[in-house]
């Protein structure tokens, strides 16, 4: 099994489509590591869901 192939900026990781990013929930404020993707959609890393409040939207508070 391979994993795709990532590049290492300073502290970020990246690939051709997603950056990793520390987000924000934006109902309660819980903190995630999360994929930041070309189109600016947050995907909470390993929470599929969304947040363990039950909210689906989050904003990338760092780059």
């Amino acid at each position: 099994m391979t994993s795709p192939q990532q590049t290492y900026e300073t502290s970020t990781e990246t690939t051709d489509e997603r950056l990793k990013v520390a987000a924000r929930c934006r109902e309660c404020g819980g903190i995630y590591s999360a994929w930041l993707f070309a189109d600016d959609t947050v995907q909470p890393i390993g929470r599929k869901d969304g947040c363990r409040c039950g909210a689906s939207a989050f904003e990338a508070i760092s780059k």
